[in-house]
């Protein structure tokens, strides 16, 4: 099932779901399930995003790729770029990678960035390249376990990188122990998320925070790395 929204996403969104309650501006799953996440990596990736700045800001548009494991081929993987791209977001999140580059993502990559959505996605910070996080004006981010949420730093390989720790949900913010904090995790905390993924949601939490409350221009020029920064 498909939700057309009147106006242009903000927020796309390739993962297992989103926790219940969570107003979308589009939503398709090509196994006609619900949008509720029951694998816990989708709910733990907006609760990462949540860190930043509320959801209610955003217009979500989530294909949910995942539904029984968090695998997924290229055919499955070009099939969501190529539904974002019939209403292209302002910004996509995707928190996976191939092997091997493809040529039908490749393609549908390419209509999305000339629609102008910048594309956010998880890059390993060891092994071989993934796509789309390797191809050209792909905003490519991994996980450094010395950072702590804030502004991604860009190495010198060009990618980004940020804090590679997924949030915890709460009813209220800071309300949960995070991976992040100093110290122990008090007892029966279950075990952290965290990877490249998740780096990447903390670098576009901070890039959409930046975008809703920095004036027009501004936050991209941050996110495509035109102030300078490295790390």
């Amino acid at each position: 099932m498909s939700l057309i929204p009147a106006l242009r996403p903000t927020l796309g969104v390739i993962d297992s779901g989103v926790p219940p309650g969570t107003a979308l501006a589009r939503f398709h799953s090509p196994g006609g399930a619900d949008a509720e996440d029951r694998l816990g990596h989708g709910r733990a990736i907006l609760a990462t995003l949540g860190h930043y700045l509320p959801l209610s800001r955003l217009g979500i548009a989530l294909y949910k790729l995942f539904d029984a494991r968090l695998t997924a081929d290229a055919a499955s993987l070009a099939a969501a770029f190529e539904w974002q791209a019939e209403a292209p977001p302002a910004w996509l999140l995707c928190s996976l990678g191939l092997p091997r580059a493809d040529e039908r993502l490749q393609a549908a990559v390419a209509r999305l960035q000339a629609a102008g959505t910048r594309i956010v996605a998880a890059s390993p910070r060891f092994g071989p390249p993934v796509y789309p996080a390797t191809w050209s004006g792909v905003m490519a981010v991994s996980g450094a376990a010395g950072l702590i949420p804030g502004p991604p730093q860009r190495g010198r390989d060009g990618r980004w990188y940020a804090c590679v720790w997924g949030a915890r949900e709460a009813p209220i913010a800071g309300d949960a122990w995070q991976p992040w904090h100093q110290g122990p995790p008090t007892a029966g905390t279950p075990p952290p998320l965290g990877g490249a993924s998740f780096a990447a949601a903390h670098a576009l939490g901070y890039w959409l925070a930046e975008s809703v409350t920095a004036p027009v221009g501004e936050a991209v020029a941050v996110a495509t790395g035109s102030t300078g920064q490295s790390g």
